[in-house]
């Protein structure tokens, strides 16, 4: 009689090669999909923080520049409301109130002192000067020189001068008038050179230290810059600014509004983006 092997197979209990590998291909599968959420998550993290840093950039600029805009045009109005008076006599002015509003209209009468004359520079021509023929120097000096009067002195700006035509520069001598505005001393920038009086080298108008290096020392503190008058001669130098130049400004109101509608049209679009991009 045949003996029969009664035991179990343990090869029926084992899963087969195949199926072993595609479980294990499964499981990888899984793991791969669960990091790339969590990659996601964090990107989409970082994405909104950036995209949405350009929506708060954006909006505040343009809301920066609406401001800018009433600001200017504030200065403006008031500033044309101060231009509008008579100009009255400097020294009248000063008595009544030593510290004059900035603009208003003065005349002053004495003679000019031309050895202490001092340039201050360069600079590009004043806002509302006429445009430089093509080829023109388009930067220069304003020309300061001291003024002696018989009860008053004072630093004039007298106006402004392209680079090579200093040496054209007009002196006139004796009792000349001269018809201005009152201006402040100019506060120096982050990245002005200091003034150098020693050497002749003055990049911003301090009217205090150059009164002092101008032998000025009964002069009152302020500045008198002159402006044109419709008998001035023609081709002459320095050239002072008309009165209504004084309300023209190298960025004008409407510009503000310009700029207003540019960072705000970008604001719009990268909110925009955040919500094609994000959205759930």
């Amino acid at each position: 009689m045949l003996a029969v092997d009664m035991a179990p197979s343990t090869a029926r209990c084992e899963p087969k090669p195949t199926q072993a590998r595609f479980a294990r291909m499964a499981s990888s599968f899984a793991r791969r999909l669960s990091a790339g959420a969590s990659r996601a998550t964090g990107s989409d993290t970082l994405g909104r923080a950036v995209f949405g840093s350009m929506v708060l950039g954006t909006g505040g600029l343009a809301a920066w520049q609406a401001q800018r805009y009433r600001w200017k045009c504030d200065l403006v109005e008031s500033r044309k409301r101060v231009l509008a008076a008579s100009p009255r006599a400097l020294e009248a002015v000063v008595e009544h109130e030593p510290s004059p509003p900035e603009f208003t209209r003065v005349v002053v009468s004495g003679r000019l002192d031309h050895e202490h004359q001092m340039l201050v520079g360069p600079r590009s021509p004043p806002a509302g000067s006429p445009p430089a023929p093509s080829g023109d120097v388009h930067t220069g000096w304003l020309v300061l020189t001291p003024l002696h009067g018989e009860r008053v002195s004072v630093l004039v700006n007298r106006g402004w001068v392209p680079r090579d035509k200093v040496a054209a520069i007009e002196q006139p001598r004796g009792e000349v008038c001269v018809e201005g505005v009152v201006r402040a001393a100019e506060e120096p920038g982050s990245f002005a050179l200091p003034n150098d009086p020693e050497r002749g080298s003055y990049f911003w108008i301090d009217v205090a230290g150059m009164a002092l290096d101008a032998e000025l020392f009964d002069a009152v503190p302020l500045l008198v810059e002159a402006t044109a008058r419709s008998d001035d001669p023609k081709g002459v130098w320095p050239r002072p600014r008309s009165a209504s130049s004084l309300v023209s400004f190298r960025v004008e109101p409407p510009m503000h509004l310009v700029y207003a509608g540019t960072w705000a049209t970008l604001c719009a679009a990268s909110a925009a983006m955040v919500a094609l991009r994000f959205r759930r």
